[in-house]
């Protein structure tokens, strides 16, 4: 079983913090450079994660905005490395996102490099993105998990994810059902627009999803990681940790040991 479904299985309301890396050769931003330089900025992000006690890390290719609806062969390469790297180095499960939601090339670096998990923003449906349609991965990720023979491997799925708007649902309870009963993932994320909707997303889950582990995707922080994990699984934290207090920044070890904080308070 995966790490970080064992995490939530076990009631420890786990923190994944992000590792975000800065761009990849293949990327409309790469501008030249060994991948030494990008992983010396990710062992410096997954550095400051874990010297307070962050429990799961996840490396993106944030740097590589706007993305393509596929992940280039050399990024699948730099990603690999990195991921497989930050996993021996840091001995904490470790996830991973593309950002062209290509769940194929997800799975071809998660299974070389040991990663625990996977997440997938568009999963099942569609979405506008600022970069176009999105479409289900579902066949995807499920047909490239048991290809690679990666079974250990969850998926978590993003349902309506806040960057993109679904296009033709059914509404939001119908998509958490097909998500997990019909697509397969084995947990969902949920970020709603405002943090009011991630409150009401995250009851309108526990009613039709009682028991499938949900991680808030973003909004988290030092005063809310308790009210959330009243509900909630787990979460994900990034923008709010950084001194630019998005997603781009540096990270402000100061709010890191603020979080962790709270967390421990609300662990206890």
């Amino acid at each position: 079983m995966s790490e970080l479904l064992s995490l939530i299985k076990a009631g420890r309301k786990p923190v994944v913090g992000m590792v975000q890396l800065p761009p990849l050769a293949g990327s409309c931003r790469y501008s030249g450079g060994h991948i030494e330089a990008v992983l010396e900025s990710a062992f410096e992000e997954a550095e400051a994660l874990c010297a307070y006690e962050i429990d799961v890390l996840m490396v993106q290719n944030l740097g590589d905005l706007p993305v393509d609806s596929h992940a280039a062969a050399v990024q699948v390469a730099w990603m690999t490395r990195v991921t497989s790297e930050i996993r021996h180095r840091f001995r904490r499960p470790v996830g991973l996102n593309l950002l062209e939601n290509d769940a194929e090339a997800m799975f071809a670096v998660a299974s070389a490099a040991s990663a625990d998990f996977v997440r997938i923003k568009v999963f099942i449906g569609a979405m506008m993105t600022p970069f176009g349609i999105e479409t289900a991965q579902c066949h995807a990720a499920i047909r490239s998990r048991r290809a690679a023979d990666a079974e250990n491997i969850a998926i978590f799925a993003d349902v309506h994810d806040r960057t993109a708007t679904p296009i033709a649902s059914g509404g939001f309870e119908e998509d958490l059902v097909f998500a997990t009963r019909l697509g397969g993932a084995d947990g969902l994320v949920l970020t709603g627009k405002s943090y009011q909707q991630t409150l009401e997303y995250l009851a309108l889950a526990r009613k039709v999803s009682a028991h499938v582990p949900i991680l808030v995707g973003g909004g988290v922080n030092d005063t809310n990681f308790a009210e959330l994990v009243k509900v909630a699984d787990g979460v994900i934290v990034s923008s709010s940790l950084k001194t630019s207090a998005d997603a781009f920044g540096k990270f402000d070890r100061a709010k890191i040991e603020a979080f962790m904080g709270a967390v421990r308070r609300t662990r206890t």
